[in-house]
């Protein structure tokens, strides 16, 4: 287990996975003064013991508040574990989460469909008691503004507190390789919706603040600079995947996406220096990403 310190009061706490490659990839953020103390997603419930651990070395009796930046496994899977822990504390998201997660057959069914043996090693998803679930549009406790960011998900909510902006996967996923190079992607899985994701950022874009906290991994102080450049980013994605969007169907046009992209998308150059087990990660997601973009574009 890692508790990476942003600052006095913000702590990154490490969630990784027992899987290939799922290291430095998965986290919990956790804000914690004399005021409040809050977390931002929790992540799937196979880790939910090392949370409990890292909450326990940190000195945290009380949750105040959970916030979740949207209900997909990797970020919300371990909510209703989590919560036996802390049986008062409210669990704020998207408003069309709160059903998915009172009641989760429905989201653990899709979650295996579409991650397969992926889902089954991030656990299965508890349900939340009702009473605690609050729709992120009406709460306004604690000095924390939710942002509606629609985008990698319909459901997806950001929050700013004081300074920091918790983004989740609106600006991309983020791995910093050392003090100046860092890799970039997209986060757009079907249904993907161009303009809806512009908007987000947009919105993102707008708001003040100082550090940047990204759902996949870690944290900047170079904000709203990667914003822009992430904007840019989505701009290429839509002009270089336009060109292979008549053949999205075939397999091999997906690999031939991904070499393009590589090869055009600034953001991407430091591929080579990722890890061979976080390439094959990353490949995968991309993959996904990728099929957003065509998917969109066909329906377009």
């Amino acid at each position: 287990m890692k508790i990476h310190k942003i600052s006095p009061d913000l702590s990154l706490i490490q969630l990784d996975q027992n899987l290939t490659g799922f290291t430095s990839f998965i986290g919990a953020w956790l804000y914690q003064d004399s005021e409040v103390t809050f977390l931002v997603d929790v992540g799937p419930a196979a880790t939910v013991p090392v949370l409990l651990t890292a909450l326990s070395e940190l000195s945290v009796t009380n949750l105040d508040v959970i916030l979740l930046t949207h209900i997909h496994i990797d970020h919300a899977g371990g909510t209703g574990d989590l919560i036996q822990k802390y049986p008062e504390t409210p669990v704020v998201c998207h408003q069309s989460g709160i059903k998915h997660l009172a009641d989760p057959a429905k989201l653990w069914e899709g979650s295996k469909k579409t991650l397969k043996e992926t889902a089954l090693a991030y656990g299965p998803i508890s349900p939340v008691p009702e009473d605690l679930l609050q729709d992120a549009a009406e709460f306004n406790r604690y000095n924390i503004q939710p942002i509606l960011t629609p985008g990698h998900a319909s459901h997806h909510v950001s929050y700013l507190f004081n300074e920091i902006l918790f983004a989740g996967e609106a600006g991309g996923v983020y791995t910093q390789l050392d003090q100046n190079a860092y890799f970039l992607r997209p986060a757009t899985p079907p249904r993907y919706i161009y303009e809806t994701s512009l908007e987000s950022l947009n919105k993102l874009l707008a708001t003040p603040h100082k550090i940047l906290c990204y759902g996949h991994f870690g944290a900047t102080p170079n904000t709203p600079s990667l914003l822009e450049k992430h904007k840019n980013q989505l701009d290429c994605w839509l002009n270089t995947l336009s060109t292979v969007a008549a053949k999205a169907r075939a397999s091999s046009r997906l690999e031939e996406a991904f070499d393009k992209l590589l090869r055009q998308d600034p953001l991407l150059h430091t591929w080579e220096d990722l890890p061979a087990t976080i390439q094959q990660r990353e490949k995968s997601f991309m993959m996904n990403s990728i099929r957003g973009f065509l998917g969109y574009l066909e329906n377009k």
